[in-house]
């Protein structure tokens, strides 16, 4: 199931005894999280029929104990389990039971980041309650979510607007809903968002200054990469979100040079990569300064940081720094 379908349901007022939200779009789980939350709860003595429990911190026979209680004056009960991707074999056991009959008046609902699809678990629980995945959307789709995000505010966006964002920030909706704050603050509630008011809080800052530290990786410049990479850091922007969007500006560069070795023309690039025209010009130089097997190598160098980042405790800002020693080192 997806977050929409959740929506749906929650808006028709059916409701799912066992929910599973998982995903890596953490804001989209807060989302469909608060929506259930408010629904389940909604005319009944809250802080008498709510329940949260973390996996790894508590028995499981508690959780189950809490999601049997009838609720008091209320139509539901909520109880949250949180990192349940956590949960231990024996754990899933016992909650295996309680799926076979769980409580009509009790939404269970489990909070994790990851799911694997093939167990034994995850396939009772996808029949007997639902698991709802919320993965980052295609880009595509990111123009619906953008509206989405700005309504929250009491905010429109033109579709250019939507566009811009989509481009400079790709899909990530929690720096989107950031950008958009931004721009909420700046211009008021009420306001229709144009590129120029994305301007104005100096989104673009950052997308040009990415632009420039692509160049500068592509002149083997170390000192202007060290030194655009120390602004976006100094910006506020993770360390991961800065390897994001290098590794997405040399995904674009690659698609300049396919569509150019294809016999392409310059008017197909641009058309392809709808780039905002005050980064095309600079772009169109990047796609022919750097080689396949430049890109290739600064691709894999990019990768293997993506997975230490995720994967063990780095001081992520210095390791980033020895990524621009490395991939000025391309090709020399």
């Amino acid at each position: 199931m997806k977050p929409d379908d959740l929506y749906r349901d929650i808006k028709a007022g059916k409701f799912s005894p066992v929910y599973y939200l998982f995903g890596d779009e953490d804001l989209l789980k807060e989302e469909s999280f608060a929506r259930l939350k408010e629904a389940v709860l909604a005319g009944g003595l809250a802080d008498f029929n709510c329940d949260l429990f973390h996996a790894g911190e508590v028995e499981i026979s508690k959780v189950i104990s809490a999601a049997s209680t009838l609720p008091v004056m209320a139509q539901r009960r909520l109880v949250v389990l949180k990192d349940a991707d956590k949960l231990k074999a024996a754990d899933e056991e016992q909650l295996l039971a309680y799926l076979e009959d769980p409580s009509p008046s009790t939404a269970l609902v489990m909070v994790g980041r990851t799911a694997d699809k093939r167990k034994k678990f995850f396939l009772a629980l996808s029949k007997k309650g639902c698991a709802v995945e919320h993965s980052r959307p295609y880009e595509r789709e990111m123009p619906k979510w953008i509206k989405w995000l700005a309504g929250k505010k009491d905010l429109q966006i033109s579709e250019r607007a939507c566009r811009y964002l989509a481009d400079i920030i790709g899909n990530d909706l929690t720096s989107i809903s950031s950008e958009i704050e931004k721009v909420s603050l700046y211009s008021g509630p009420g306001k229709r968002i144009e590129v120029e008011d994305l301007e104005a809080i100096s989104v673009d800052v950052k997308a040009r200054t990415v632009f420039q530290l692509i160049d500068a990786l592509g002149e083997k410049d170390l000192k202007s990469s060290l030194e655009n990479l120390k602004k976006l850091l100094d910006s506020g922007e993770s360390p991961i979100l800065i390897l994001s969007m290098i590794l997405r500006q040399l995904r674009l560069i690659w698609i300049g040079k396919d569509i150019l070795k294809r016999g392409g023309k310059e008017d197909e690039v641009r058309k392809k990569t709808k780039l905002p025209p005050f980064v095309v010009k600079n772009y169109l130089k990047q796609v022919k300064v750097f080689s396949e097997e430049e890109l290739k190598r600064a691709y894999d160098s990019i990768f293997d940081l993506d997975i230490k980042f995720k994967s063990s405790p780095v001081d992520k800002e210095k390791a980033l720094e020895l990524l621009m020693f490395r991939l000025c080192g391309i090709g020399a």
